[in-house]
């Protein structure tokens, strides 16, 4: 099974609610509270997004995050990986060493359907999750 860890899911709740307010400065109590993440949590997530250059960050009395590109550039995939979300689905899929490789029967499947799995967190942009969510017939 493919799952998120919190940080992932977080991180990914987090930065659709800043595109979604786009391009507004916002505050970080504000981003917890309309997604139900601890302000501690959230502040480890926004920094590795502002370390990957999705997020900026504004200090001061008005300050808070605001999205550091436009949302048609931005992937899920980016997001995740900003966050070291692990995407593997198996060991071999993670480029982990196997000594069984070469004898595997399922190598050459599992590492297509990781780069499927891949391709399809790449196409889906905050933009289109944004779109979706405002109007679900698209």
């Amino acid at each position: 099974m493919i799952k998120l860890s919190k940080t992932g899911d977080s991180a990914l709740k987090a930065i659709c609610y800043i595109a979604d307010h786009a391009p507004e400065i916002i505050q970080i109590r504000d981003i917890s509270a309309g997604q139900g993440i601890s302000e501690s949590h959230l502040r480890l997530i926004i920094a590795d997004l502002n370390n990957a250059g999705i997020l900026r960050t504004i200090r001061g009395r008005n300050g808070g995050v605001q999205l550091a590109q436009s949302p048609s550039t931005l992937s899920v995939f980016d997001i995740l990986q900003a966050v070291w979300e692990e995407l593997g689905i198996t060991d071999c899929t993670k480029d982990i060493y196997c000594e069984k490789k070469s004898e595997c029967y399922t190598t050459d499947v599992l590492g297509n359907l990781q780069k499927w799995f891949n391709s399809l967190l790449k196409i889906h942009t905050l933009d289109k999750i944004i779109q979706t969510k405002k109007d679900p017939l698209k």
